[in-house]
């Protein structure tokens, strides 16, 4: 197993349109940052070399990134370049709604149907929007791959969840007709992904729940089609994170590796979930790392990408810097 970097963990230092020092934010109503390490990119450019600095000095054998912010073939060969050069993987990713139904999913139309080619626009990103414009979903993903191939990636994570789309909590379309549609919709793009020769991973972002996943995985039936597991997403759909990872650990070929501290019963009369630095919450990370040591089709392969996201008021660097800590001391064994 490899240790690697998820560039969302420094959303709130890093994503221009996210980043908590920019008056913008300030004037949020959300809470300020007391202060923060790393220092911030000295632009608003996407931040692209940063991330790449921060893999360097923390050692990392791989980012995960999302590959619109590559842009076009040019930069995504240069970034190819880059990443050769360090010695280290990428894994893209790229938000589509997978869950869309035939005719927004645009497979069949794809190209025709006179709406501009898809771009990633950093100046339409926000919290609650991917910053991809133009094309359907489908030819959204097309485009990702295309950009991650050039990229030399090995695989795409294709994350659906967001805040407009649907989820096993949405009562129409009902929930077996969402996993149906991701099924159809996953299917179509299995022959790109062979003619390109890149993995696709459908990824739990607090959406479905693994055992939705894993009955896709099952029906799409392809080498082509892979998991991306969230050690931490499942308890956002009443998943229990252990025998989530139970249910897709043969088909799992990357992961987004956190903790979270959950409270049944806060002082308001309410639960919550709360990020922590890896090892002082309660996902259990070495049980979990166990179980894909034992069934993940090729366990000395598998990048498990730091995503330790603090609220804005935490300094993520001593979160990182905890997080490494941690594994070093209870999960070296996992390490290559």
């Amino acid at each position: 197993m490899k240790l690697g970097l998820s560039a969302e963990t420094y959303r709130w230092v890093a994503f221009p349109w996210m980043r908590a020092d920019l008056p913008e934010f300030r004037f949020s109503g959300r809470t300020i940052p007391y202060f923060t390490t790393p220092e911030p990119p000295d632009n608003l450019d996407i931040p692209i070399d940063w991330m790449l600095d921060r893999v360097g000095e923390n050692g990392f054998s791989s980012l995960s990134m999302e590959c619109g912010w590559l842009g076009e073939e040019r930069r995504a060969a240069k970034f190819k370049s880059q990443t050769e050069d360090l010695g280290i993987a990428y894994l893209a990713t790229v938000s589509a709604n997978v869950a869309a139904e035939e005719d927004e999913w645009g497979a069949g139309s794809a190209g025709s149907s006179g709406q501009s080619k898809p771009v990633f626009d950093a100046g339409v990103a926000t919290a609650l929007r991917t910053g991809w414009t133009g094309g359907s979903p489908f030819e959204v993903v097309v485009r990702a791959m295309e950009l991650a191939s050039a990229a030399g990636a090995r695989m795409l994570s294709i994350v659906h969840g967001a805040p407009d789309r649907p989820n096993r909590f949405t009562k129409e379309p009902p929930l077996a007709q969402q996993v149906e549609r991701m099924t159809q919709n996953l299917h179509t793009l299995m022959p790109v992904a062979e003619s390109m020769g890149l993995v696709l991973t459908n990824e739990a972002h607090m959406d479905y729940g693994c055992t939705e996943l894993a009955e896709v995985l099952e029906a799409v039936d392809s080498p082509w089609l892979r998991h991306t597991f969230d050690f931490g997403d499942p308890v956002f759909v009443n998943e229990d994170p252990l025998e989530a990872v139970g249910k897709v650990a043969k088909y799992t070929v990357a992961t987004h590796i956190k903790d979270l501290d959950i409270s049944p019963l806060t002082e308001i009369a309410l639960g919550a979930v709360f990020h922590t630095p890896i090892g002082s919450g309660r996902v259990p990370v070495k049980e979990i790392l166990a179980v894909l040591q034992a069934e993940a089709p090729d366990p000395e392969s598998l990048h498990h990408c730091l995503e330790v996201t603090p609220r804005q008021d935490h300094d993520v660097g001593l979160w990182v810097e905890a997080s490494l800590a941690w594994l070093q001391a209870n999960c070296a064994d996992y390490w290559t």
